[in-house]
Order: structure tokens, then sequence, then C-alpha cells
């Protein structure tokens, strides 16, 4: 019986007893998965290596004259009033005396000179023969610096264009920018343009920046065989709008198939069922589930609820009236009937089954859209295996087919696209016991950090107030739909945010919190890299771990791998396998069940479903092969003695529900983030990586002003980059009508004169009500201060953000000498890994008066 909510008391909640060192030990999954760039780092030796040397030539030769520029001048001023019976000499001490101060050449006949050294004395007039000399010697290197920064740079960027070359890039860079590679081959890549500023952008990706993206980052499964071969499928938002389109023709009434909403569920004595919504930014593949109430139609939507599966066909029989076809599609805009998938949850070739559902209809229209399909899977199937300038051609000849397909034919309204994910051409096996010792120790210093979201405390709140200690809820949808639905949902939402916010960077009690069997224990993805100079040095222990950022540990950031990464295996090898132990280690007293969301349209989580048994989102579409039944009920509990929340199956049974998509939970919107939390509630408060939280902010740095921040480290590990903070002005940008040679000079001279690295990765920081502040934030920009193509980048990124309020320049580290990881032709690659990690779970113990929860481990600066 559902009881009306009340408003929540506020109680103690039992908490476990001061954490054992044990306690703060993680386990350590040997699942391991790694992302491996593949273009070797030398793809960015880019460098105008002997101009920077003459430049410090240069650099030095000026100091040494600016040793001897105030004694002289000073000397210079004193001559001039003891030269009035010699104009011409007191002229020529005069403009003399100008150049010194402002490091100009000087002309000086010799009888001026030897007059002027006789007038200076012995010290002056040496002073002035070594500046002259200097100046001279200047000039010269000055001249010969311009010679080889214009040689060097042309070799650049030749160098530069050659890349475009390399087949892997070039398959790539066709799966990024398709248009890319047929314009640059007729724009020049000198270093102020833009087409060299796109080319850098993804030779710089691809060489040093280990985000998962088609050709230019690879994976591999740690201590597995790898041959570099790649998997092309279509674009999963263009799968689901062929769909959409079908739906919404008339030809194709026998083939596709309908069931009603199953979201439905009371309320307080109304009705609330969830409503899909598309639409959203174009490159967004999501479906936003929305809690509506739909209490004025309940009789119509209690009668759609009773009607099974069918075809359109049946569904229009049923309808019946003068125009069944236009109300289906009113109920399909509506939500309260919903499309079933044709394809099953682990079909690699969706669109393939669809173009096959198409056959029961002879149609002409859709004999030709069967057709068109198939060539479309077909062309996706092969795409991996063509070269880059094929890949573009074949994307755009099929989008073509589209394009001209009769009028009247179905369209979807997403583009045709083609995604590709491929194995590393390099192994990867990292096998040092001193590895796995580091990041133990590091999840040692971060669990104090780790704790139970306020969110969790809300909802458990929100549930003893409606069922009571102890209650019993027999429908999990039905407590959430009530939470989702009452009058202050956002207002509670945010104040508990808020809380986690002003929780996080600190060591916390809640740390210690219990959750239930139901629930995730505290785990942490850790994404890293290795800074060491060979593969012997790692095993000697002679290495950096590079803490780059954290996800979840239960296994979303890597799932959507699992077919990849399971191919060269047996099936107990492969990572589909290895996620799964690690899971069920996860819950020893629940069955873990697997939530997807957004499969219809969201590759990435299609292709993470399956790894376990389903427990079905009801608003996620049904799959043809699943069986047209109504699904077991999951119910909620309190569990009074820990005073947490547990989900049970018909039998009682403890269940726990799993989520392993790629987007963060923190980022679902609506109903489903309630869903989430219960079932992870953990909070990874830790500002121990060398990735900065978008909600720590800063104020700007001072005018001219350089903060340093310095690196971080524990042991072997760094948990920060040394960083130098500036504000946008004082990064060198080039003056109208400056020439090239010439910023290059400036930009070389304001990086010596502060002490900064040859090579740093830059990033913007902005304010938050500037358009495209997050993605400028998020995306570091490699730079190499020896490099024109670099620098002329880097000067227009700073320049194109909006509200720029300051520029963070990190070392790079690794740097170019710590890439460890090389392949057969004795290359250096990048390469970023992935473990996981997972604490035990607390248990609710009364803590003693005046115990404290562990304070963490200090940091070195």
């Amino acid at each position: 019986m559902t009881l009306q909510p009340t408003v929540p008391q506020s109680r103690t909640s039992p908490v476990t007893s001061r954490p054992k060192a044990a306690d703060l030990s993680p386990r350590v999954a040997t699942c391991m998965v790694h992302r491996v760039n593949q273009l070797p780092v030398e793809s960015l030796d880019l460098d105008v290596a002997r101009t920077v040397d003459s430049l410090r030539r240069e650099q030095a030769c000026a100091d040494r004259l600016a040793e001897l520029t105030g004694p002289l001048t000073d000397a210079l001023h004193t001559a001039v009033p003891t030269l009035e019976d010699a104009p011409h000499i007191r002229r020529a001490a005069l403009d003399l005396r100008r150049r010194v101060h402002n490091g100009r050449p000087a002309q000086l006949s010799e009888d001026v000179l030897h007059s002027l050294c006789e007038t200076l004395g012995d010290t002056a007039g040496h002073a002035l023969t070594q500046w002259l000399d200097g100046m001279r010697h200047l000039t010269v290197l000055r001249e010969r610096t311009d010679a080889l920064y214009e040689a060097e740079t042309e070799r650049a960027t030749e160098r530069l264009r050659n890349v475009l070359s390399e087949r892997v890039f070039a398959q790539g860079l066709a799966q990024a920018n398709p248009h890319l590679l047929n314009y640059l081959t007729s724009k020049p890549l000198e270093p102020s343009s833009k087409a060299a500023r796109s080319v850098l952008g993804y030779v710089s990706r691809a060489a040093v920046k280990t985000s998962p993206f088609s050709r230019l980052t690879a994976l591999a499964l740690d201590g597995q065989d790898v041959d570099g071969t790649g998997h092309s499928y279509v674009d999963q938002r263009h799968v689901r709008a062929w769909l959409d389109a079908l739906a919404r023709d008339e030809h194709f009434a026998a083939a596709l198939h309908v069931e009603a909403n199953q979201s439905l569920r009371p309320v307080a004595g109304r009705l609330y069922l969830l409503t899909p919504s598309y639409e959203g930014p174009a490159d967004t593949a999501w479906r936003t589930d929305s809690l509506a109430d739909a209490t004025r139609h309940s009789r119509l939507i209690g009668e759609l609820a009773s009607w099974p599966r069918m075809t359109v066909a049946h569904a229009l029989v049923r309808i019946g009236g003068s125009d069944p076809f236009g109300a289906f599609l009113r109920l399909l805009d509506t939500g309260w009937l919903r499309l079933v998938l044709p394809w099953s949850a682990t079909e690699q070739r969706p669109l393939r089954t669809l173009a096959q559902s198409l056959e029961a209809v002879s149609d002409p229209v859709a004999q030709r859209t069967r057709t068109l399909l198939g060539q479309l899977e077909e062309g996706a199937a092969g795409l991996h295996l063509l070269p880059g300038d094929k890949r573009a051609g074949s994307v755009a000849r099929l989008s073509g087919h589209i394009r001209s397909a009769p009028e009247g034919d179905p369209r979807p309204a997403v583009p045709y696209a083609v995604y590709e994910d491929a194995l590393s051409d390099v192994p990867v096996a990292l096998t040092a016991e001193s590895l796995q010792e580091d990041l133990a120790a590091l999840g040692r210093l971060i669990r104090p950090y780790i704790f139970r979201s306020h969110l969790y405390d809300w909802l458990r709140d929100e549930f003893v107030a409606r069922y009571g200690p102890g209650g019993h809820c027999p429908d999990m949808y039905e407590f959430l739909w009530a939470v989702a639905a009452s009058p202050d949902f956002d207002r509670s939402l945010f104040r508990a945010l808020q809380k986690d916010h002003g929780e996080s960077g600190r060591p916390s009690e809640r740390a210690w919190l219990p959750v239930s069997a139901s629930s995730a224990p505290p785990t942490a993805g850790v994404l890293y890299q290795i800074a060491a100079r060979s593969t012997d040095d790692i095993h000697r222990g002679d290495y950096r771990i590079v803490v780059n950022q954290y996800n979840s540990g239960i296994g979303g950031l890597v799932a959507r791998f699992r077919h990849q990464l399971d191919r060269r295996v047996s099936d107990r090898g492969g990572l589909t396998h290895q996620l799964r132990t690690w899971i069920v280690e996860l819950f020893p007293h629940a069955a873990p069940r697997q939530v997807t969301l957004s499969g219809d349209v969201n590759g990435m989580h299609r292709a993470a479903d399956g790894v376990l048994p389903p427990l079905r989102w009801p608003a996620e579409p049904s799959h043809a092969d699943e069986v047209s039944q109504p699904e077991a009920v999951t119910a909620m509990r309190h569990c009074p003695d820990s005073d947490t929340l547990e989900f049970t199956d018909p039998a009682g049974e403890a269940l726990a529900p799993v989520y392993l998509g790629v987007v963060p939970q923190h980022l679902i919107p609506g109903v489903a983030r309630l869903l989430l939390c219960l079932a992870d509630p953990w909070v990874n408060g830790s500002r121990l990586s060398c990735t900065r939280n978008p909600l720590d902010t800063s104020p700007p740095p001072a005018d001219q002003d350089i903060e340093l921040i310095p690196r971080k480290t524990h042991d072997r590990l760094v948990l920060g980059r040394r960083t130098w903070r500036v504000a946008p002005d004082v990064l060198p940008r080039p003056a109208k009508g400056e020439e090239p040679r010439a910023f290059f000079r400036r930009v070389h001279e304001w990086r010596s004169g502060h002490g900064l690295p040859d090579e740093v990765f830059l990033s913007v920081e902005a304010s938050s009500s500037s358009p495209g502040a997050a993605s400028s934030q998020a995306k570091p920009l490699w730079l190499s201060f020896r490099s024109p193509h670099a620098i002329w980048a880097a000067a227009n990124h700073v320049g194109r953000t909006k509200g720029a309020t300051a520029v963070r320049l990190a070392e790079a580290c690794p740097d170019r000498s710590a890439y460890w990881l090389r392949d057969s032709g004795g290359r250096h690659r990048a390469a970023e890994h992935v473990s996981l990690l997972r604490w035990e779970r607390p248990a609710p113990e009364a803590r003693r008066h005046g115990e404290t929860a562990s304070k963490g481990t200090e940091v070195a600066p």
C-alpha cells in the first residue's frame, strides 16, 4: 500500500568505526585496458631546433651587451659636454648613446671611434669596442637566425604534410573530418594558416592525446595479442532515424511492430509515465525521458496498456476511425505507443536486420528501401579496409544514394555517418608488481575522499517518509516516479548536489557511511600514463605514474569496447568475461542486473549492453527477440540496521542495478539519475589527479603575473602537473603586420624569460556564462615553443575563446623522453591505461564518541 508522503525527519545514520589500514587498501582488477595512440610521438617533430639554438646564442650575446649598456650609456652622457669643440664627434656620441640605450647597431668611422675611445678613457673605451663588436656579432646572429627560421619552417611544413600520407592517420582523419583531406591537397600548411592549425590539431591528437577515436587512438587488452584491425559500423542515431522514418510511412505498416509504453505508474492518485524526446544538439546521441502526468488520458492509456505487441498494421485496425494512421502517429509522438526495435540487443549490424525485416513487404518502395539499407550497411562494414581518401568518397557516395531516392521514399532525419573502433597494432603488457602496489597506494590516498552522496540520503529519507522504517515498496519505479513528481523535486535535487560539492576536496566522514547489498561499494576507474624510458625501467621501478583522472570503477568506462576486445581471445579471456567477473565480485550478496539507457540511439551504450542479464528501464524500447510479457517487478525495502535502501526480486532476493554507460551518471537528466544514484551512490571528491575539476574556480591572475602551481607527487605517483597560469593578454600574440620570424623570436624571449619548458599543454579558463566555455576548458592543446606551427595554433586558440579569464600551461608529463612504448619500427607511442579499483563495502557500526575518520595522507608539492 502506498502511503502519502510526509516531511522527512532528520535522523542520524549508522556509520562505520574508524577505518583500519586494510579498509583503505583497494583491490586492483586484473582487467586492464590500454588506449594507444596510432601516430608515433615523432610525428610531432616539427621543431626548428637550429633556429632555437641560434636564438639562445642571440640571447647570450644580448645579455652580455646588456651588461655593458648601463655603464657605457653613463660614460657617453658624461663625455658629451666635453666635446663642444668637436661637434661631429659630439653628434656621433649623442647618436651612439641613443643606439646603445635602444640596442640598435651603430657604424663609426675609425677616426671617430679613436677620438671617442680617447675621450672615454681606457675602461669605457674598451667597453665601447666590446659593445660595437658584440652588436656586429648579434646582427650576424640575427641574420643567421632569420635564415634558419625560414629554412627550418619550410622543412617542418613539409614534415607536417608528409604525415597526411600515413595510412592510419589518413583513415582516422577521413573519419573525423571527411572533407578535410580533399581540402588540404590544395592548401598551404604554413604556420599561420587555418589548414595547418586543423592538421596539427589532428596530428597531436593522434600522437599524444589518448581519448579513443577511430584510428587516431586504438585499444589493447593487457597481455593480449593485437593486429591493428578495425570494426566500422553505422552511427546508431542514423539507424534509429531510419526506423522512425519507416514508421511514419504506411507502406511499412506490416513490417514494424509496436507496443504500449510500459512506464505507467500510479502516484498519489494520479498516473505518470515517461515520454521520450530525441531533440537536442546535432551531435547528441541521447534520449531524454521526461515524467508526464497522464491522468487526464487514463482511460485511453489504460486501454493501450492492455494491447499485446503487434504490427503497425494490426494497431491501425484496432485504432480505427477515419484516419487511423494519423491517430497512430499522434500516439507515437506522445510516446504512448512505441516502436519495437527489430534488432536484438547484441546485434552488431542493426541496419542489416532492419533491412531484413522489410522482406515481409512487397511494395516497390519497400524493395527500394531494403536495397538502400543493405548498401548502407555493406558500405559501413567494409569502410575500415579502405584508405583515407576512398573512405571519404565512399561515405559521400552512400549519402548521395539517400538524397537521390525517389520523391516520397522514406528518408532519415539524421545524416549517414560511419564510426570505427580499432585494435592497437602494438601489444601492451604491464606485469611489474610495483605498478599494482603503486595503484594500491593511490587507492589508500583517495579512499577518504570518496563519500556517499547526499542525494542518496535524500532518497532514503523520502522512502522512509512514504513507507516507514523497514518499509517495503512493491515497485521501485512507483517510488522513483513519486519523488520526481513532487513539487520540490528540482529544489531538493539541487540542494543535495550543492552539499556534495561542498563535501568534495577534503577527507569526509561520509566516506564510511554504509550501503546495502544492492549498491556498489566504493570504486574508482583510474586513467593514467606511465613515464619511463623503457620497459626495463618499469620493471626496475624507475618510472612515474601520472594520474590523469578518475571515473566510476564499475566498468562503464571500458564496457563499450567489449566486442572489439573479445575478438582475438577465448570467451573466458576477453574483456566481457573479465568485466563480468569483476562486477559479480562487487556484489557478493546481490544479483547484478544491467541497466541500459538510450541504447536505441547511443551506439556506445548499445555496444556495452549484454554484459549482464538486463534490468530494463521502462522507457527503453524492447527488442524483437525479447519475449513480449510483463517484466518481473523489482521491489524496494528499507534496511533499518544500516538505514539503507535495497532492491529485491519477486522472491525477495537482493538485486543490484548496474549501469555500464559512458555518459557519467551525474550528467544523466531526469528520474533515471535517481536510480543510478541508488545503484552507485559514491562521489569521488578527490582532487588528487592532473585533471582540474571544472567546478573549482580561481580568480583571474593579476596583470603580467605568472602563477606557478607546483607539481604534486606521492612516491612514484604524479597527482598534479606543474602548471603556469597567466592572464590571456600576457601570452604573446602576433601583432598586425608582424613578420612570422619576429613573432617567433618574441615568443622565445617571453618563454625563456619566464623559465617555461619547451613543451606544454595549453588550456583556457573561461567564464561559465561564455558560449563554449566548458569545451575550451576540457580540451588541452599541445604546444611546443620550438614549433612555429604549434605557437600560431596556440595564439589562435586563445584569441578565439570567448570570455577567456586565464591560460594554463601544464608541463608535458610524460615528456618526449618518457614515452616507453615502442612499435615494431622502434618509434615511440603514447598510451593511457585504465585500471579499476574497489574497496570493501562499509558496514554499519556505531562510531565511538570522539573518533574521526582517517584524514588521508599528505601529498608533497
